[in-house]
Order: C-alpha cells, then sequence, then structure tokens
C-alpha cells in the first residue's frame, strides 16, 4: 500500500471514529479566532501558523473522501487528494503546533485544533516519520520506565542525595521510601524531578515528613517517570503500554493512592485519560496530584513556613495540560501564597493562559531550538518579562526546559523551577527552615548502570 492511499485511508477513519473529531472536519468557519490566540501565530503570524490552516491539512483530505460535497465539488468546497510530495509539510507543521489547546478556549464552535495535530502525528507515525528524537524518547521509555533511561542504580543514587541533602538542610533524617509494598501513596513524578531538579520531589518528601506520615508513602526503583511521549507522537499503543506498566507496578505495591507530580500531561493520561477510558477495568486504587494532596494540608493548617526564604518575587506559569486540561490552577497558587513573600500573577493566566512554547514534545527537540526561543516562547518571555518576576515556578519538566532555555537564549537573569520547590526551602521542619537551598548547578548522573 502506498503512503498516499495509508493517509487516505486512515483519514476517511475519522468518520467512523470519536464524535469531536469527525465534527471539527466539518465545521470550522474560518472565522481566525484561533491564529489570534496561538502562540505560534503570535510569535510568527504566518500563513502556514495558522491553526485553521494547519488543520485544512487533514480537512481537505476528510472532505474528498468522506463527503459528497468534496467529491463533487472538490477544491470549490475546500476539498483535495491527498499528495504524497505534502508529507515533508505534514512534519513540519504538524511538529509546529504546541498542543497548547488555547484554540479549543476561544473557537466559538469549541473546535481543539490539538487534537487534528495528534491525528496528523499519528498518521505520520504510521509511516516513520516521527522526528527521530521524539521517536527515541518513546523507545528508551518503554524499554527502561523513564524517558533518560535511567537504571534502577541509577535512580538510588539519587535518593541517597536527595537525603543527603534534606538532612543537611535540616539536621534531621528525611526519608524517601522505595518500593515499600502497602504503603497509602505511590508518588510517580516526572524523572527530572528526581534526577535533574530535585527540589520538586524533597519539597515532597518534606510534606510526608512535617505531616508524620513518612511511613505511608513510596516511590518505585523502576517506574519513577510520569511522563508519557505516545501522548505526543499520536501512537496510542505506545502511550497505553507505557502507561500500563504504571499501573502494575501500583497494583503490585499494593497502594491506595496513585500521587502523580508536577507533570500535566502524566496527571491529565492517568486520571483523564486511562482512569475513565478503563483502559485497564476498574482500578484499586484512586489517583489524586501532589499539587492538590499538599494544598489540602495547607488549607487544613497542618504545614508552616517561613515566606523569607523566598523573598524575591516569584510568578507561575500555569502548565497548559494543568490549566486547560486538568483544572488545576488555584492549588499551585496556594502552595506559592503560602511559601513565598511577593507573588505575582501574569495576565492572562489559568485556563487562558499562553504556552511556554515548548508543549506537545516540542521542548525535547533541540532541531528547532531557535523556532522555540524566537517563535513559539515569545509571547511567555513578553508576560514573565512584564511581571518583573526573578523566579518563575512552572509545574512541568518540559516546562521548565523550555523555560530555562528562553532565559539563558535570552540572558534574563530569571530562574527557573517548580512549585514544590519554593516549598522544599521554606517549609519548617521541627520549627526550622532548610538552612541553605542552592540546587542550581547539581544534578544526579543518569547513565550509570
Amino acid at each position: 500500500m502506498s503512503n498516499k492511499e495509508k493517509v487516505e485511508n486512515a483519514v476517511a477513519a475519522i468518520n467512523k471514529g470519536p464524535k469531536a473529531l469527525k465534527l471539527y472536519m466539518e465545521i470550522c468557519a474560518k472565522c481566525g479566532t484561533c491564529a489570534s490566540v496561538c502562540p505560534v501565530y503570535y510569535g510568527s503570524p504566518e500563513k502556514k501558523f495558522n491553526p485553521s490552516v494547519r488543520s485544512d491539512l487533514i480537512r481537505a483530505v476528510y472532505k474528498k473522501q468522506c463527503t459528497h460535497s468534496g467529491k463533487i465539488l472538490g477544491k470549490l468546497a475546500g476539498a483535495r487528494e491527498f499528495d504524497e510530495r505534502e508529507l515533508e509539510q505534514w512534519v513540519e507543521d504538524f511538529y509546529s503546533c504546541t498542543g497548547c489547546r488555547r484554540c479549543a478556549t476561544y473557537c466559538p464552535f469549541g473546535i481543539d485544533n490539538s487534537v487534528i495535530t495528534r491525528k496528523g502525528r499519528a498518521i505520520l507515525n504510521t509511516l516513520g516519520l516521527t522526528p527521530e528524537v521524539m521517536k527515541k524518547v518513546v523507545e528508551i521509555s518503554l524499554k527502561t520506565g523513564n524517558t533518560d533511561g535511567a537504571s534502577p542504580k541509577a535512580f538510588m543514587a539519587a535518593i541517597e542525595f536527595l537525603e543527603e541533602e534534606m538532612r543537611d538542610e535540616h539536621g534531621v533524617d528525611i526519608k524517601v521510601p522505595v518500593d515499600v509494598e502497602g504503603a497509602d501513596y505511590f508518588y510517580v513524578p516526572p524523572s527530572g524531578d528526581v534526577l535533574v531538579n530535585i527540589e520538586a520531589t524533597t519539597g515532597v518528601a518534606k510534606v510526608f515528613h512535617a505531616l508524620g506520615m513518612s511511613d505511608r508513602w513510596t516511590m518505585s526503583s523502576k517506574c519513577f517517570d510520569g511522563a508519557n511521549y505516545g501522548l505526543f507522537t499520536g501512537d496510542d499503543n505506545s502511550m497505553k503500554e507505557d502507561n500500563k506498566m504504571y499501573v502494575e507496578e501500583a497494583k503490585r505495591l499494593r497502594i491506595k493512592t496513585m500521587l502523580m507530580g508536577e507533570c500535566g500531561h502524566a496527571h491529565r493520561i492517568m486520571k483523564f485519560m486511562m482512569e475513565p477510558g478503563k483502559w485497564w477495568g476498574d482500578l484499586p486504587f484512586t489517583i489524586t496530584n501532589c499539587l492538590q494532596w499538599t494544598a489540602e494540608h495547607i488549607r487544613a493548617g497542618r504545614l508552616q513556613f517561613d515566606k523569607s526564604k523566598n523573598s524575591m518575587p516569584v510568578t507561575y506559569h500555569d502548565p497548559c495540560n494543568f490549566g486547560r486540561s486538568c483544572n488545576i490552577v488555584e492549588e499551585p497558587r496556594i502552595i506559592l501564597h503560602a511559601t513565598c513573600m511577593d507573588f505575582r500573577e501574569m495576565h492572562p493566566n489559568r485556563g487562558e493562559n499562553w504556552c511556554c512554547g515548548g508543549g506537545a514534545g516540542l521542548s525535547a527537540m533541540d532541531t528547532i531550538h531557535e523556532f522555540r526561543m524566537e517563535v513559539t516562547g515569545k509571547k511567555k518571555m513578553e508576560q514573565i518579562r512584564a511581571t518583573g518576576a526573578k523566579y518563575v515556578a512552572a509545574a512541568c519538566s518540559n516546562c521548565k526546559r523550555q523555560l530555562i532555555q528562553l532565559m539563558e537564549y535570552h540572558k534574563e537573569d530569571i530562574a527557573v523551577g517548580g512549585v514544590h520547590d519554593m516549598l522544599s526551602r521554606s517549609i519548617l521542619i521541627d520549627g526550622k527552615a532548610a538552612e541553605h537551598v542552592d540546587y542550581e548547578h547539581q544534578a544526579v548522573e543518569t547513565s550509570s548502570q
């Protein structure tokens, strides 16, 4: 079967697939609203970056394959046959979208162009045209259980390092339990929050310690990365396979609650796709997020902080998956207001936030680094500057990577980290906050086997 036939068959299958995607093929009014709110089009207002124009790469083929008007009137109805020479354009255009879903928030018909983008990427994946870096991340994750390719030995070395740092900070032993069967909570962060940007995980560990719950949680030495790039490549099989190993590990550990870390897409897949979709049937555990869990304890007055440890102006970047797909927007603010002296909002924010420019896996693609710095991240850089903040909290490893690179590229003296990082620096353990908190140039070697 030729690539042309494969593409046309895949597009025609939309007619028998999810109703929402089929609807998106039929109702776009070309009003331009999506372009006016798109971070990519804002950064470079070219026709190809208009979300509706990108979506027309698929929509036009669908109309030709599946609508009477398209079959009869052709181009007059916005329909045309697929041309194999367009495949290079498909790769470039569908991997220029950050998948932020801002278009869906403002579209008068609710069209979610990120769903069409994912369909385009799924088709490219079946043709073997997924960008190499994205393909490699998926392969590594399926092979090792994490996107960094770190071994259990490297993970345990990282945990020892975390515990040593917390002991130095507070003068007491604060443990990170590993592979404990029967624990109440199974903490699943992105691997970057264990191996590189460690303060998010030390923050969670300190909350458990402060609550007297050090013996009620665990991590896993083989499943410590909730990141799942199958969502970004459009490959449902790899997304589900990656997800399944974590569900099986949760069952093996006999935990009561899966506590997802600061990773919006990981939480979205686990809580809003896998659980209601019953991919693996009814689950013997509940799913929540560490932002929600910590905020609940702060609301109840169970945690105390020394805000002077975070005296610099701090702002919060709403990761698109948390802000628009999971509605976790107030909880990180509860944490930051409790732990920082000078919290400043970007505008707009919450569900109307602007993407960091690295969404849908783009932050991993250094082949388009300048494009991310100059185009997709342009609006976010302007927002951050407008706050005057010296620290940007972002509850997402992909966002952190993009934002750190933005600061370096634009030569801004602004630090980037997580939400629980601020908590880690200011939480009181035995009445005292951490003595030192500078992890800026520290990272754990992940390549040891």
